[in-house]
């Protein structure tokens, strides 16, 4: 999965090769819901969210600047367009509760999927610049040089949201509210 194979993908495509395109989407369609969902925090507009962004992407391929990974370039469509819609939405969905955790013990599970939510809520209750870079570095694993392209923002903004998210979240989320009593 290398911007190389990207590339050539991007250039299949623009070449009249709809299969290539599909080949991107596959690649790329989970890490961009999964953003959305984060940002968004409704499934079914994640899914809106993640389909838009691609549609936006196929409209632009021609755009694309092979100096940056497509990655990215399709990433920042995802975030503008969850950005989008969140500044359209008055009342915030709450979270989805498919996730579920899997292990031997139902009582560790139920522990498990109590604590993800309480995370995934105070998230969810991050001011929104906090909550994308807290989103991209901890749950897109994306380095800081990668949110900075995606959101447009110096590298030192990103670790100073990073920072101010980090303390908010850890005045929310105490010890004592996700340990375990079992």
């Amino acid at each position: 999965m290398t911007n190389i194979e990207d590339v050539q993908l991007i250039e299949q495509c623009l070449n009249g090769n709809r299969e290539a395109f599909g080949e991107l989407v596959e690649r790329y369609q989970k890490p961009l819901f999964n953003a959305a969902l984060k940002i968004v925090n409704d499934w079914d507009v994640a899914k809106d969210v993640t389909q838009t962004a691609f549609i936006r992407a196929y409209e632009k391929l021609d755009t694309y600047n092979p100096k940056f990974k497509f990655f990215s370039w399709v990433y920042r469509m995802a975030v503008n367009e969850a950005i989008n819609v969140l500044r359209q939405q008055k009342n915030k969905a709450v979270l989805d509760e498919c996730q579920m955790a899997s292990a031997d013990n139902p009582e560790t599970d139920m522990h498990n999927l109590q604590v993800e939510e309480k995370v995934e809520m105070a998230v969810a209750k991050l001011p929104l610049d906090y909550r994308l870079v807290t989103v991209f570095y901890y749950f897109a694993n994306l380095p800081y040089e990668e949110i900075s392209f995606v959101l447009g923002i110096p590298e030192k903004t990103i670790k100073s949201r990073l920072y101010s998210a980090r303390l908010i979240l850890s005045k929310s989320l105490s010890e004592k509210e996700l340990a375990f009593n079992g």
